[in-house]
Formats: C-alpha cells, structure tokens, sequence
C-alpha cells in the first residue's frame, strides 16, 4: 500500500507544467523505502504501512521525494541539468530528514524509539552516581555559578 496518494503529489505540482494522474507505484515503493529506512534508526517506522498509518510529515517528505522524481523525469530532455522546482523540493524533504535524524525535527505524535540525546559526557546520569577512584568527576556538581570560593 503506499503512503501517500496522487493528492499529496498534486500539492506539490503546478497544474500547468505538470498534471499527474497516477502514482508509479513501483518507483514510489522504492523511494518509501530509501526515506524509512533512513528514519528508521530513529522511529519505529514497521507501523507505517499505508496512507493511514503513515505520520503526515513522513506523508510531506515522501510526497516533496517523489514529486521532484516527476518533475526531473518528465523534464530530462529539456535541460542538461535537473530542474530547480524539483532540487527545491528535494532539498526540502532532505533538510527535513537531517532535522528528523540530527533530533532537531520531530515527527508529531510519535515518540522515538531510539531518541537522539546528547552523547557526550557527563551527562545527567553521571551526576547521580558515586565518585569512584577512576572516575572522581561523577556524583552531584562541584561547583556552579555564582558560587563563591
């Protein structure tokens, strides 16, 4: 089933250039599955099977992915390089997915399954555990601001 309809591609698409009557269904399968499994590693993305399930910013990129495919594909003979329309469209699905990868952007009313959360150290947990001899730095905070010494 796919995750988008032709209505979301035709939101994307000047009516004049461009009017779609059916989605290639075995082109689009294959961009849902680039796009997923690169937001996989953050979301839980096996409950996305069709339109339904599918979380409407994922719905948006999938659709701006696709269109610009369109747009490039019906364009190709016209111009040496791909068409603007189409890089500005890519460009903004692909500014989504870092957002949504870097922890920036999140997808509303989904909860991360592997959320991305500062990796450095310390971090919270280390203030709540005792100093030890090979690590004296972890327990609460030595100092703070406008302490005095």
């Amino acid at each position: 089933m796919p995750r988008i309809s032709i209505d979301d591609v035709k939101a994307w698409v000047e009516d004049s250039k461009l009017r779609p009557q059916a989605l290639d269904l075995d082109h689009l399968s294959q961009l849902e599955e680039e796009i997923l499994a690169r937001i996989g590693g953050i979301y839980d993305t096996t409950v996305w099977l069709d339109k339904s399930t599918t979380p409407r910013l994922i719905q948006v990129i999938i659709a701006k992915t696709y269109t610009s495919w369109l747009y490039n594909k019906f364009y190709s003979e016209n111009q040496g390089i791909s068409n603007s329309y189409a890089r500005m469209i890519l460009n903004n699905a692909e500014t989504l997915i870092a957002g949504i990868l870097d922890g920036t952007i999140e997808v509303p009313g989904v909860v991360p399954s592997n959320p991305v959360g500062a990796s450095f150290y310390p971090n919270d947990l280390s203030s709540v555990m005792t100093p030890t001899f090979d690590d004296p730095s972890l327990g609460p905070a030595k100092f703070s601001l406008g302490k005095v010494f």
